[in-house]
């Protein structure tokens, strides 16, 4: 992984081993193994202005979705996160849930600042920012981001 992947990286406290997956268009963090024969591990995507970080257990059989931590490129700071128990993970689910997470944040800043939002087009704009997180080169996302957010 070159320099600049890695401070950026770094500044979310991920930069020790972590490589990226074409399979799963991801940056992962190393695994651990459990006594249980269970692997953890961390899968990292960049999207507009934010990084989404999954928590995933691996175990016999399926693969489960343990945790979504979403963060603020702009201010590196955590904007939601949420735990989950013997949740399937798939692509789909994981997308509903940072969706779900990112429409709470939205909805109490919105309530904060005392605006309405258009629920309905918020959503699709949200799915809109999920998606290229799941569907786009991770790398390229990276690079695109980290110069927009954290060059400055």
């Amino acid at each position: 992984m070159d320099t600049t992947k890695a401070l950026v990286l770094k500044q979310f406290g991920l930069a020790k081993g972590i490589s990226y997956s074409e399979t799963a268009n991801a940056f992962l963090t190393p695994g651990y193994t459990s006594v249980a024969g269970n692997t953890y591990y961390n899968a990292i995507r960049f999207a507009e202005g934010i990084v989404i970080k999954e928590d995933i257990g691996q175990g016999w059989a399926h693969t489960f979705l343990n945790g979504v931590r979403i963060y603020s490129l702009k201010d590196k700071t955590l904007l939601a996160d949420r735990s989950f128990h013997s949740y399937f993970y798939s692509k789909t689910a994981l997308k509903n849930e940072a969706v779900a997470m990112l429409m709470e944040v939205l909805q109490k800043a919105a309530t904060k600042e005392g605006y309405q939002i258009n629920k309905e087009q918020a959503r699709k704009e949200i799915e809109k920012i999920v998606d290229t997180a799941l569907n786009t080169n991770q790398i390229e996302m990276l690079q695109t981001q980290s110069q927009k957010y954290l060059t400055r």
